[in-house]
């Protein structure tokens, strides 16, 4: 990242250091090179590093936890006391609700839930998705917002509970329906070669989408489909609304498929209303 920003962004914590636990991994090495570039120093603890996740905490005024969510509460309950009220400490899980909780409780800093919306692949944060779940203070919370909308990102501030809603259809119901998609292609033998010569434009773009599949974690997919509490009521409803559409079609009935059709549209039409705005 050759972006240089100041981050100068309050007196009090000029320049602050920041502590990566689990920076070893592909979202903890990117947020090491991310800080680094914002002229920040950086240390990290991982399971092959001499330094200790209690290190940073002595060491650190900022510390981001890039942990699998399965080891995030044990982790957090174990560093969280050791770090000072005055510090700064954040997560860039993919869920919220729990993991905002659980800092809150065994932390006396101020907490802030970070859900970068996008893959240790991306060069740079210009133009992308990043949440915010506010948990206790707001000076780090003003710090660490403008420091990320200097650097290009686009922030969505919302609640824990807000946020974990939403991923129910943004993250569990789209990896669902990629999931069927290849799943349902593979038992039948299709062959990819012969299908993608007669793709349609969205039907590629759906493919290209499983693809990407080829390069991400089944640890966390699992983690993100099962851990979430609202994916089983989202997979439910999609499940209704796809067994009412198959009926449709197996039953023919023209006027209903185009009453859901132009419904869809609707839905379609106000998409296209904000992408304009956006």
């Amino acid at each position: 990242m050759k972006s240089q920003i100041s981050t100068d962004l309050n007196p009090d914590i000029s320049r602050p250091k920041v502590g990566i636990v689990g920076g070893l991994g592909r979202m903890g090495r990117w947020f090491a090179k991310f800080f680094q570039g914002a002229g920040l120093p950086v240390l990290i603890s991982d399971l092959q590093t001499e330094l200790r996740p209690e290190d940073l905490a002595r060491q650190c005024q900022i510390i981001i936890m890039s942990l699998p969510m399965e080891v995030f509460p044990k982790e957090v309950a174990k560093l969280g006391p050791m770090i000072p009220e005055n510090s700064f400490m954040t997560d860039i899980c993919s869920l919220k609700q729990s993991q905002v909780s659980c800092m809150l409780e065994y932390a006396r800093c101020e907490v802030v839930g970070t859900h970068p919306l996008f893959g240790p692949a991306e060069d740079s944060l210009k133009g992308k998705r990043v949440a915010l779940c506010p948990g206790r203070g707001k000076r780090w919370f003003t710090w660490w917002e403008e420091l990320l909308r200097k650097h290009g990102a686009v922030t969505s501030v919302v609640s824990p509970e807000e946020h974990d809603r939403t991923m129910a259809w943004t993250q569990a119901l789209n990896h669902f329906i990629l999931l069927c998609l290849g799943k349902a292609m593979d038992d039948h033998g299709i062959d990819p070669k012969q299908i993608m010569a007669l793709a349609t434009p969205s039907f590629e773009q759906q493919m290209e989408i499983v693809a990407r599949l080829y390069h991400q974690d089944p640890e966390l997919y699992a983690t993100i489909q099962m851990s979430n509490p609202y994916t089983q009521s989202v997979l439910e409803t999609f499940s209704q609304h796809g067994e009412n559409l198959r009926k449709i079609v197996k039953e023919r009935d023209r006027a209903a498929f185009i009453k859901l059709f132009e419904e869809v549209q609707n839905l379609g039409h106000a998409v296209l209303l904000l992408k304009n705005f956006m």
